[in-house]
């Protein structure tokens, strides 16, 4: 990478990117709220293909700091940024969406653990209902439930 890397174009790319990540994030929420399996797996593939792109955007900038001699990391953007006023406009906003993405992932981590102890919970109540209850055979006849294999058994 040579030096006339633009840091304001790669910064704007990694806004724009950290904003389609930030809807991406929302719409979970609602689908976590909703309980919507079968999009929140579709979500996640979109979701892995984001952070992959926000990766790439954050190693070709700190690739282009240390070129420069400064640290690949805030630090060395921010001292470089000093005599760039338009892209430290657009770093601190950079800096503000990141803040709303950890924010909202962590809101979601959240509620995927909410709905995980509640589908544990449930299953725990279905499995002891169907230890202490009888089935009935083919002949009509109420016989006790037999154990068989337990769900998660292999």
């Amino acid at each position: 990478m040579d030096n006339t890397f633009d840091p304001a174009a790669c910064i704007a790319s990694e806004c724009d990117a950290t904003r389609n990540f930030i809807d991406l994030l929302r719409c979970e929420q609602r689908v976590l709220e909703q309980a919507d399996v079968f999009t929140l797996a579709s979500l996640t593939k979109e979701k892995t293909h984001q952070v992959q792109q926000l990766a790439q955007l954050a190693d070709a900038r700190n690739r282009w700091l240390v070129t420069l001699g400064y640290a690949g990391d805030r630090s060395g953007m921010e001292s470089v940024l000093n005599d760039r006023p338009a892209a430290s406009a657009l770093w601190k906003e950079l800096l503000q969406l990141a803040e709303t993405a950890v924010h909202l992932n962590k809101t979601n981590g959240v509620l995927i653990d909410q709905r995980l102890r509640y589908n544990q919970q449930a299953l725990t109540i279905l499995q002891a209902a169907t230890q202490n209850s009888g089935l009935y055979g083919s002949d009509g006849q109420s016989r006790p439930f037999s154990r068989g294999r337990q769900l998660g058994e292999g």
